[in-house]
């Protein structure tokens, strides 16, 4: 997706310092709770007193103050690593941090060192016959990937000659299509283009027989826009566009292009980004036949995709160019044919499935996420092959789906884009809010400040409890996705804020959230929502990943991601609110998880407010707490995240 403003240092570098993710799965916390690895020194050992683990040795008064420590951390046992080893695997408290339990044991000169004891699982390996020859998933880290997630049931649309449905490694993987030509259902293929991107993007995975596709739970949306001899028109493949669009797709597979631009066809593009679609395109075959520019892959609202060999070099097909974003594998890609049959085909036509495969893995991570930040997880998590930062040739770098995964498990904000100033009102007779002086010397801004209900004009909600008001944006975002019961009434006045990817924002505070207006995107997310919930327990210094882990119980809705369950009351009360996002009755999962996200903790006793101890589960956006007679309320988390920060 082309950006007109880049970082000015290689981000892709520093992203490499983030924190590992478990292997086993999407967020489950690697480090084991209840359990750490410690080296001593010589002349020291562990040694039981009391039911209690203390560390003897010399001298010891110098010990006092480190078993003064393993007391508070309740240490039980030290069982070690090897006979005669001085390295040790201590039980300690399972409430306990166990990477804070590690860095306060560290500290003491009697340890050599201490670590959380993280989990190793066997790395992810489907059994299909063919995955040993599948090159491209290895140079990608697909199997790593697989580790995290291997998909969910994310639509994406091939734009494309059609598929063959009936394909033993599609069966069961392709939605009734479209044919942009005859306005029908017949999508079958019969050129054999589409089917083989589809089986890159989502053949049956683990099933023994054929190839290994990227998104294993992936669904295909097969849209025939290409004849059989592979040619299509602008009306076509527009008309295609549109159809995948308003058929819910998430993602859009384009292995086509040409060099003449089409209003009709960037329009096409732009309608369908506006639905909320992440468009893919390949960048072209036709570099050493003058390496045109390719559309539709050159525009905007498109990412575009070169391609690699096993090397990961540029292959001398591929089109590069300022409009490139990414590169994948591109040759000798085994995947499936018309007829039951396999192959390796080349081009950059199989490069693109290779990132909207990896689209399907990080929209199944955090559906949350609209399709700009996804495009930008792809690129910002990519391996810098070329010069440092984006080249013509490999974009940001050469796909990685692991790196990808890890990115969006932390995601807050593209780290691409450099800093841009926020942009200098009009002059009005009612100025908008000033930015906020709280980010130079800590004090509250005066948006927080009440105002009087005359000074509110009438396009404005006025509310006396709080004495603030709501419009514009925010007021229609409030009243259509659940109003005071899951906002609360405002707290603040609008007022400029930075945001966490360094820019500057329209925010709104509220009882229960924090509002932040992105005028650029497409209603429902030109309103985010901040990760409340993380925020809060981090404010707190508190870790939700080493906090216990249900896993699945019975009856409850488990997230492999979190390793956490949800359970009645919540349960109930999760499924019954959420953004409105399809327009039909009730919440479907996907607009739960966008009001709440997915829950960081176990329920668990927390005092709420001074003597009331209720039942709590925290979410990524919310605190849920249960009152008593099924009863269930959202915790006051943008009145302790203002309480936080000291403005209240």
């Amino acid at each position: 997706m082309k950006h007109t403003a880049f970082a000015l240092l290689a981000l892709m570098i520093a992203l490499s310092t983030l924190a590992q993710p478990p292997a086993a799965s999407a967020a489950t916390p690697s480090a084991i709770p209840g359990e750490l690895i410690v080296r001593l020194r010589p002349g020291v050992w562990p040694a039981l007193r009391g039911g209690a683990l203390q560390i003897a040795g010399a001298p010891a008064d110098a010990l006092a103050s480190l078993n003064r420590q393993l007391s508070a951390l309740g240490a039980a046992a030290a069982a070690p690593i090897g006979a005669g080893s001085d390295t040790y695997k201590l039980t300690i408290r399972a409430d306990v941090s166990p990477t804070a339990a590690a860095t306060a044991l560290a500290r003491f000169g009697a340890v050599a060192y201490a670590e959380p004891n993280h989990r190793r699982v066997a790395q992810r390996t489907p059994n299909d016959s063919v995955v040993d020859q599948q090159w491209g998933l290895r140079n990608v880290q697909a199997f790593e990937a697989w580790d995290i997630t291997t998909g969910g049931e994310i639509v994406i649309a091939v734009v494309d000659t059609g598929v063959d449905a009936g394909h033993p490694d599609l069966r069961g993987k392709v939605l009734p299509g479209y044919n942009a030509f005859s306005g029908g259902s017949d999508s079958g293929d019969d050129n054999g283009h589409g089917t083989a991107v589809s089986g890159l993007i989502a053949a049956d995975t683990d099933n023994g027989k054929g190839v290994a596709g990227l998104c294993w739970g992936c669904k295909i949306l097969p849209v025939k826009a290409l004849n059989s001899r592979g040619g299509g028109d602008d009306a076509s493949v527009s008309a295609g566009i549109r159809w995948a669009a308003d058929s819910g797709a998430r993602i859009i597979n384009m292995s086509l292009g040409g060099s003449d631009e089409s209003q009709a066809l960037r329009d096409a593009v732009d309608y369908a980004a506006s639905k909320g679609a992440l468009l893919i395109a390949a960048s072209g075959n036709e570099r050493q036949d003058g390496n045109a520019v390719s559309y539709p892959a050159a525009y905007d609202n498109v990412v575009a995709v070169g391609a690699t060999g096993n090397t990961d070099v540029i292959t001398g097909f591929s089109n590069t160019g300022p409009y490139v974003d990414l590169a994948a594998p591109g040759v000798g890609l085994w995947t499936t044919l018309p007829g039951g049959i396999y192959g390796p085909p080349n081009g950059t036509s199989f490069s693109s499935p290779y990132v909207a495969g990896v689209a399907g893995l990080v929209f199944t991570l955090r559906p949350d996420l609209p399709a700009q930040d996804i495009a930008c997880i792809l690129e910002a998590g990519a391996d810098d092959k070329g010069a440092p930062g984006r080249d013509d040739e490999y974009g940001w770098g050469r796909l990685n789906a692991l790196r990808s995964l890890q990115l969006a498990q932390a995601y807050t904000g593209c780290p691409l884009y450099a800093p841009t100033p926020a942009p200098t009102p009009a002059p009005s007779p009612t100025p908008a809010p000033a930015p906020s002086p709280a980010h130079g010397d800590g004090s509250a801004p005066p948006a927080l400040t009440p105002v009087p209900a005359g000074s509110v004009g009438a396009d404005r909600a006025y509310f006396p409890e709080t004495g603030h008001s709501l419009g514009g944006e925010f007021r229609r975002y409030w009243e259509r996705h659940g109003g005071l019961p899951i906002f609360g009434f405002p707290t603040s006045e609008e007022l400029r804020e930075v945001g966490a990817d360094g820019k500057a924002y329209t925010v709104q505070y509220f009882e229960r959230h924090r509002f932040e207006l992105h005028p650029e995107n497409a209603a429902p997310y030109n309103v985010l929502l901040s990760r409340i919930g993380d925020d809060i327990l981090k404010a707190q210094g508190r870790d939700w990943f080493a906090l216990p882990k249900t896993g699945p119980q019975p009856g409850c809705l488990f997230f492999e991601q979190t390793s956490q369950s949800i359970c009645e009351p919540f349960l109930s009360y999760w499924r019954s609110n959420g953004l409105e996002f399809d327009g039909r009755a009730g919440k479907s999962y996907a607009e739960s998880m966008a009001l709440f996200g997915q829950p960081i903790s176990p329920p668990q006793t927390e005092e709420v407010e001074p003597g009331v101890f209720v039942t709590v589960q925290w979410f990524e956006r919310a605190r849920f707490e249960d009152h008593g007679a099924g009863r269930v309320l959202l915790g006051l988390l943008g009145n302790e995240l203002l309480r936080a920060r000291g403005w209240r």
